[in-house]
């Protein structure tokens, strides 16, 4: 290609296209971004990877075109626009304008003919073009001076050589294949009995559509040669139909095709808007040198002074730099310290490049940091401060008081939004783009770990982010004010910071002999499955490859399933449509058990064994407060809260959870304490007081809604309510409760109705949730947690009512969430003042297990139920069940 060429993009086609191929996305205001978000990257890539000399975009306008005027019927019977995408296209033309890509289009003609007008005259005026589309009809403009770049393909560039061999004809053929073919998006109807198979032979044999239309007696296939011979004008139309024009009146401009640097400031205004993570950092402002002042301690004196004026300054927020993401195993590199905003000081204790300098030793810096970080007058600052207290703790310094984490205060503010890492606060509060990571420790095989780099660079990123942590505390604190959530915000999370930190180090202890013991049963369990699989299937196949079990299920089977995977369009084999499938055929069953066994040993069996750290002899889990919308504690690394409690297979992976020694494990489990939840906050008086006598709640549910004596309930009759009970939280619609009951979606619709008749107030509760979430985009709990809902604007029904449902799940989900997170931080305020050596040491939606000497169980016990039961005091009182036993399994 010459260095001077013209970039022509379809800017249509590539938003339609994006529009189909990328899976749904919004932004947190509920707006419908898939489309534009891969469009704006295909413009980007673009413009960074072929820094193109002369650039533009054309759109296809509303008016009709000459085609529609010659052939009635063109495009007449495709619908209108997904409405999610037309909410798109005017920011398809934002993006061109912040990118300063000029727009092409003219009334009554398609962009395609804009485009190859334009190509035309970049010819004849020396210029190479190349055209950025995966439409198959611009193949057709494709010659030694014109070349097409894919972005659906990775962008590769096809010349008239990689058209032949990817469409099967040359570049001058393919209006004539197009033709005889015909375009069912357009309703260009092709010659009847051809499709692209045979248009394809058909134009390889003939050359021309001409040819082919006066030699038809020469076609031995029937369809074909009937095809041709009773319809020559129609296949002639189709031709005109799809031949791109090149004599639209429009001028090529060079001057204005010249292509400028973006706007910044509105690219990043536009991607802020957007959500668009990568491209708002790309165009966020960067302070200038002299902005900002982050230094390099290096001597103990001056350590001194930071730490003085820290005091004076009356903050400090801290962002320790380590060799790793486990607090529990990696070591110190570097403190850093800021106290006043936009200047922050670096002090590095164990670099070990060749020509690092001298630094400060690592006990020198914590013996003197240590009074400062446990002066309790003096508030610390951090992002996800969890981190630091742990690194802390394991060196004997207690940070004292935690007064601020702003990852923490970003996930209440709204737990719903895309990210709280400090990069995307920064960006989305501060408009200030961030030094990343990798661009100080690199990626892939070139990463190497901060002792590593040097200590000039690491000082600019460390101090960055204690700094931007500092500053994010000054925007986000009256943000909490302003929503009323500054008291969940100290009152509960905050303190819990402290606690789970605490559970953290304190980890869990793991057999590993149990373990292996389980490999090598799982092992042999998985060999049996396998053969059992392909005796089956009646071959052998990759079990785990989705397109060959495919194959198996639909081709070799002959099963149906009009199910589709979003991404390849195969037919799926999730677990619903294997669930499903299973009542037909007993292969779909034995997937499903292939893929539980192989997933409990992988993930749990064979890698729980290198998860526990050598020095403590324990697994330590992190728990997140800042991952699930609800308010709910998760769990990572590994993630102890999906180990099955009810299965065979998962409760003996528990039986490997062990207490130390001469310790027991105490689980304290709330009774049904979302159901609970429901009859205090939809004040349901009849589950309320079934609950204050100790009534079997789905009994007493079943005696209500089939109107019987509670000793006439049977037991199917206690499954249904149990069914609904748990159904109604989760918004369960009669088709699901059909699914689940084994009923006719009528039954299961007269069974809902006859449960919200003997319940109103649950139903009223229901539709006044989901008013709410209507009218002001959000919900709250009973302590004031709120999540929002973009999605209830949604034009997508499905994503609507998705939202309408949750929304009423937040409400109880989320309470019963804040119920349990203030129940241990009642339950660890009695443990340190009854000076007890239990402790909690896992918590798992709405249990907490406890690891407690044996001599102390009889005093911990009480103590736990009194915590967590009067909590708080609910219409329906909280209860607590008690178990206590010498592994998790047993305690389950």
């Amino acid at each position: 290609m010459k260095e001077r060429a013209l970039y022509l993009v379809d800017g249509t086609y590539n938003i339609f296209r994006a529009y189909h191929a990328t899976p749904r996305l919004t932004n947190s205001k509920g707006l419908p971004t898939n489309a534009i978000y891969t469009f704006a990257q295909i413009l980007r890539k673009l413009i960074v990877d072929e820094k193109p000399a002369f650039l533009g975009v054309a759109f296809d306008t509303e008016a009709p075109t000459f085609r529609h005027v010659e052939f009635e019927e063109y495009k007449a019977h495709r619908p209108p626009p997904p409405e999610d995408l037309i909410l798109q296209f005017p920011f398809a033309r934002r993006v061109c304008e912040v990118l300063r890509v000029p727009v092409l289009e003219k009334d009554g003609w398609e962009a395609d003919d804009v485009i190859a007008t334009l190509a035309e005259k970049a010819k004849l005026q020396g210029l190479d073009v190349v055209i950025v589309t995966s439409d198959k009809d611009m193949f057709q403009l494709v010659d030694e001076h014109v070349r097409i770049l894919n972005p659906a393909k990775g962008n590769v560039l096809m010349d008239a050589a990689k058209v032949e061999e990817i469409f099967g004809v040359p570049p001058s053929r393919v209006r004539d294949v197009l033709a005889l073919w015909g375009d069912s998006s357009d309703n260009i109807p092709g010659v009847p009995g051809i499709g692209e198979k045979g248009a394809k032979e058909i134009v390889r044999q003939f050359a021309t559509l001409e040819e082919a239309l006066q030699r038809a007696d020469e076609i031995s296939r029937k369809a074909y040669r009937e095809g041709l011979k009773n319809n020559f004008e129609l296949a002639l139309k189709c031709r005109d139909l799809v031949t791109i024009h090149r004599d639209a009146p429009v001028e090529l401009d060079l001057g204005a095709l010249a292509y400028e640097a973006p706007d910044a400031p509105a690219a990043y205004a536009l991607f802020s808007e957007l959500e668009f993570t990568t491209l708002q950092q790309e165009f966020a402002s960067r302070e200038a040198a002299g902005d900002a002042d982050y230094s390099t301690v290096l001597d103990e004196s001056v350590l001194d002074e930071v730490l003085r004026k820290a005091r004076a300054d009356g903050i400090l927020s801290v962002d320790l730099e380590t060799t790793g993401v486990d607090p529990m195993r990696a070591a110190i590199v570097g403190i850093a310290l800021s106290s006043s905003e936009r200047v922050a000081h670096y002090v590095p204790v164990s670099h070990h490049y060749l020509g690092a300098p001298r630094q400060i030793s690592t006990d020198s810096a914590l013996a003197r940091l240590k009074p400062l970080l446990e002066d309790p007058l003096v508030p610390k600052v951090g992002q996800n401060i969890k981190y630091e207290m742990i690194m802390f703790r394991r060196h004997g310094i207690v940070i004292n008081p935690a007064s601020f984490d702003s990852m923490v205060a970003s996930y209440l503010i709204d737990p719903g939004r895309r990210q709280h890492n400090l990069d995307v606060l920064a960006l989305d509060f501060l408009n200030h783009r961030t030094i990343l990571y990798k661009e100080v420790a690199g990626t892939g095989k070139n990463e190497v770990t901060l002792d590593m780099v040097d200590v000039g660079r690491v000082t600019q990123y460390a101090g960055e982010d204690a700094d931007i942590a500092l500053r994010l505390r000054h925007v986000l604190e009256p943000k909490l004010r302003e929503l009323e959530l500054d008291e969940l915000y100290q009152d509960l999370e905050l303190p819990l910071i402290t606690v789970l930190a605490d559970m953290e180090m304190s980890g869990v202890k793991v057999d590993p002999d149990v373990l292996k013991s389980m490999s090598a049963e799982f092992a042999v369990e998985l060999e049996r499955l396998e053969g059992e699989i392909y005796e089956s299937a009646g071959c052998r196949f990759n079990i785990n490859s989705p397109r060959q079990l495919g194959e198996i299920l639909f081709e070799k089977l002959d099963l149906e399933s009009r199910r589709r995977t979003a991404k390849t369009k195969a037919r799926s084999t999730s677990v619903d449509v294997l669930e499903e499938l299973a009542q037909h055929h007993p292969l779909p069953r034995k997937i499903l058990d292939y893929r539980s066994l192989s997933k409990l040993k992988s993930t749990y069996i064979d890698a729980l064994p290198l998860l526990i750290n050598p020095a403590t002899g324990r697994v330590h889990t992190s728990y997140n407060q800042t991952v699930a919308a609800t308010g709910r504690l998760s769990s990572s690394d590994p993630n102890l809260q999906n180990i099955p409690a009810r299965t065979r297979q998962g409760r003996r992976i528990r039986a490997a959870f062990v207490p130390e020694a001469g310790h027991l494990f105490l689980a304290a489990d709330y009774s049904q304490v979302e159901l609970r939840v429901m009859a205090h906050m939809a004040d349901v008086p009849e589950l309320a007081e079934a609950f204050r006598k100790g009534e079997d709640i789905h009994q007493r549910t079943a005696a209500e809604i089939f109107e019987v004596l509670p000793d006439l309930v049977t037991s199917e009759m206690r499954n249904q309510a149990k069914t609904i009970n748990f159904g109604v939280l989760y918004g369960m619609g009669a088709m699901s409760l059909a699914q689940q009951l084994g009923i006719t979606r009528k039954a299961a619709q007269e069974f809902i109705d006859r449960y919200f008749a003997r319940f109103p107030r649950i139903k009223e509760y229901i539709d006044e949730t989901i008013q709410q979430a209507e009218r002001d985009g959000f919900v709250i709990t009973l302590f004031n947690r709120r999540r929002y809902f973009p999605d209830i604007k949604s034009p997508d029904r499905m994503a609507r009512q998705q939202a309408l449902r949750a929304a009423v799940n937040t409400t109880i989900q989320g309470t019963a969430a804040d119920l349990i997170k203030k129940a241990m931080l009642d339950l660890d305020r009695a443990l340190r003042q009854g000076s007890f050596r239990s402790k909690m040491i896992l918590q798992v939606h709405d249990e907490l297990v406890l690891e407690c000497p044996e001599d102390e169980i009889g005093q911990v016990s009480p103590v736990v139920v009194r915590c967590m039961e009067q909590v708080a005091n609910l219409r329906a009182p909280l209860t607590v069940d008690l178990k206590v036993g010498g592994s998790w399994e047993a305690v389950t």
